[in-house]
């Protein structure tokens, strides 16, 4: 007989995709869960490869825009927060991120060139 029932490992399987949703790293889920359900190190390393898992599969089910809106919402909180620390030279990665991400494509792409030449970059 198993020492957890099916609907503990869901709770604790549930709980490992928020935290992977919310940002932490494999390593870090791994002990939160470890710590959090008292399970040992291969459940919980199991418990967050399925986070892992669950989260590549929606992003293969989902559509260029939104993950783009996603990634640019992602990134203006970290801008603000960054901002509120006094970090500006992250505040102007970030904005450099931004840029390279929404506008230089944009510009390249309206870019008239002679057989495709696009020089070097």
């Amino acid at each position: 007989m198993p020492r957890t029932t099916r609907k503990e490992r869901e709770d604790r399987r549930r709980y490992a995709l928020k935290i992977v949703s919310d940002g932490y790293g494999w390593g870090d889920a791994t002990k939160i869960i470890e710590n959090t359900y008292s399970v040992s190190r291969r459940t919980a390393i199991r418990d967050v490869d399925l986070a892992f898992e669950g989260i590549v599969q929606s992003l293969d089910k989902s559509d260029v825009k939104s993950l783009m809106g996603w990634m640019t919402l992602g990134i203006q909180r970290n801008i603000m927060k960054a901002e509120s620390q006094g970090n500006f030279g992250a505040v102007i990665s970030g904005y450099r991120l931004l840029f390279d991400m929404i506008i230089r494509p944009r510009e390249e792409h309206s870019k008239r060139t002679w057989r495709g030449y696009k020089g070097s970059m």
